[in-house]
């Protein structure tokens, strides 16, 4: 027992004469890992998440129609709709079927317009086009058998003459867009996760790497690549580029924007605006398209931060705390953008300050309104449509931005709407309908 206290007393003497302040050393270190975290956490988050608890403002402003315009966004460089004209209301449905697309949902797609033509493709990769009436104008496959087991999901581009096609295996290639036949096909070392971006004779997408190639348009082959960092893990969401005379601007996974000459692919500028350094994050980060505008750029993210850049120097201009990945509109001078819990901001483009917004779920009960998801919004010359994962389309006038009426197209997961010739269009996992 005596030896037993003896040790005791031993051990405090021990730590006594060590002591456990700060000039001992021994938390001094602890001290110092911790003041140097927090100082990396800062240099490396550049904004903080913070959750937003969104609220309707100004409900009842009521805000002129945007202006009516007739251009066909498909051969727009800067990724701007703008509104659309449409049938002041819909009274008819049309189909066009193919075969089932397996695992729809996870895919974002375009549908490529040729006047009253369209093209899309089915299951086993063959691209079809369609006319007015549904009818097949031609149908075209470039896959061998074991490749349409691998159900290749295809991306399209065109400048009205030439289709660009790439694919989830790699292959990207050209056609005539008149015929459907082949110009040229190449293959890439990975995949093309960027939307691409046709200019006079060349065209532009970023790869799976994180890596921005520049091609020649009519042989298809490489005229120069930038590299950006690139992560194991990958963005869920289709990366954007937009054009101007000189320039291209474009995002990477991480969140960064770049801006390069776009016939030399040398950098101009930077800006990182990632909110956090842990790749693995960056699976949850996701972009909106970015949006040209004069001399600035517009987008916003799922992490609470809508932005405007100048073009010229990447400076931020203004930011504004809004959570959402679809591409905002922009009408003169505002911008029209939805939520992912389905709120419309009215955003004044000049200073970024919010002029209206609405809730455009109000009469859903919170039941409803949880199992409610957005795939994307498009704007006509006097309403935005929704398309909802419950196989509806909520319309929604713009100028009060009350709640018209709900297009039930059926089924569950939509598309995003696409407008052409007045018409709307919905692509669902068999079929793309028209609304007219």
């Amino acid at each position: 027992m005596i030896k037993k206290i003896s040790f005791f007393l031993f051990i405090i003497t021990i730590y006594s004469n060590c002591s456990f302040d700060t000039r001992s050393g021994i938390w001094t270190q602890t001290e110092n890992i911790k003041k140097e975290a927090s100082l990396e956490s800062k240099s490396q988050i550049l904004f903080e998440i913070k959750k937003i608890d969104t609220k309707e403002l100004n409900q009842n402003l009521i805000i002129k129609t945007p202006l009516k315009t007739k251009i066909n966004y498909n051969f727009k460089n800067d990724n701007n709709s703008g509104p659309l004209l449409t049938f002041e209301t819909f009274k008819k449905k049309s189909k066009y079927k193919f075969s089932k697309i397996k695992n729809f949902e996870n895919f974002s797609y375009d549908l490529i317009f040729d006047k009253d033509n369209l093209i899309f493709f089915d299951k086993n990769g063959t691209i079809i086009k369609f006319n007015d009436n549904s009818k097949v104008i031609w149908k075209k496959n470039f896959y061998s058998k074991q490749e349409k087991k691998s159900l290749p999901i295809l991306n399209f581009s065109t400048n009205g003459k030439i289709l660009i096609v790439n694919d989830s295996l790699s292959k990207y290639y050209a056609l005539n867009l008149t015929t459907g036949e082949i110009i040229w096909d190449e293959s890439h070392e990975t995949i093309f996760i960027s939307k691409v971006k046709i200019d006079k004779d060349k065209f532009f997408a970023v790869d799976s790497n994180n890596n921005i190639f520049c091609f020649n348009l009519i042989n298809g082959k490489k005229l120069w690549s930038f590299n950006t960092e690139n992560l194991l893990i990958k963005s869920q969401k289709k990366l954007s580029i937009v054009l101007d005379d000189k320039k291209l601007y474009f995002n990477n996974s991480n969140g960064d924007i770049y801006s390069l000459d776009k016939n030399s692919g040398r950098l101009a500028w930077l800006i990182p605006l990632r909110n956090t350094n842990i790749s693995t994050k960056s699976f949850l980060h996701k972009n909106s398209n970015l949006v040209l505008d004069k001399d600035s750029l517009y987008f916003s993210n799922n992490q609470n931060a809508f932005f405007s850049l100048d073009k010229n120097n990447g400076v931020i201009n203004w930011k504004q705390n809004i959570s959402s990945y679809f591409t905002p509109i922009i009408a003169k001078n505002l911008i029209f953008t939805v939520n992912n819990e389905g709120y419309l901001f009215v955003i004044d483009k000049r200073n970024g300050n919010i002029v209206r917004i609405n809730d455009l779920f109000k009469n859903l009960s919170k039941r409803k309104r949880s199992k409610i998801k957005i795939s994307g919004f498009i704007l006509s010359n006097n309403a935005i449509y929704l398309s909802l994962n419950n196989g509806k389309i909520l319309e929604a006038n713009i100028s009060d931005g009350k709640q018209s009426s709900i297009l039930n197209v059926g089924g569950n997961q939509l598309s995003k709407p696409f407008i052409n010739n007045k018409q709307l269009f919905i692509i669902k996992n068999n079929e793309i309908v028209k609304i007219y």
